[in-house]
């Protein structure tokens, strides 16, 4: 027990400089686009997967970028990263619970099911509405006819619906555990 109570503590300082790191790396990669070190690394597909329009494939290190397209761009790798977050504020309270030795009760079996319904949403609308902001980004200062908006819904998405699911039903299970605990507590 005292085991679990250590790793969480661990994890739960590693959340914490998580939820203050990856807004503040996402927010410095898309101010500082344009300079020739993070510039070289995202040709590379280093920070950021290429993203795919209709009319192919485009590398973010090719784009004119302005204001606009820039914040849009912005925009979408935030809406990305939101479920992320919002897990991580998940799973502190998660790993607080741990700390004191709380394993099995009602609170962790809700945090799960918040973390399940997290993926589901994620793969449901964050993701979709990250990658239409992508495209729109990318082909803004395309010329007019040229401009695209698309919405997909595919493979990496069903998993995360999968995974989602899968979470949910554990939690459910969680809940029943602990109520066959609490039973158990008051049988003498």
């Amino acid at each position: 027990m005292t085991r679990i109570q250590k790793v969480s503590s661990y994890l739960l300082i590693i959340s914490n400089l998580l939820l203050i790191a990856l807004p503040l790396f996402i927010l410095s990669l898309w101010l500082f686009m344009e300079t020739l070190p993070i510039k070289e690394a995202i040709s590379e597909g280093l920070f950021f997967d290429f993203v795919r329009t209709p009319e192919g494939v485009v590398n973010l290190s090719m784009i004119k970028w302005n204001p606009l397209t820039k914040f849009i761009g912005f925009m979408a790798s935030f809406v990305g990263l939101l479920p992320i977050l919002l897990g991580l504020f998940v799973l502190k309270a998660v790993f607080r619970k741990y700390q004191k030795g709380e394993i099995f009760n009602a609170y962790n079996a809700r945090y799960y099911k918040y973390l399940g319904w997290l993926f589901f949403l994620n793969a449901l609308i964050a993701r979709p509405l990250s990658d239409m902001l992508e495209v729109l980004a990318v082909t803004l200062s395309n010329p007019p006819g040229h401009r695209y908006i698309t919405l997909g819904f595919g493979t990496p998405n069903v998993e995360g619906l999968l995974c989602g699911l899968v979470i949910i039903v554990i939690s459910w299970v969680m809940v029943e555990g602990y109520k066959l605990q609490e039973e158990q507590e008051f049988v003498i």
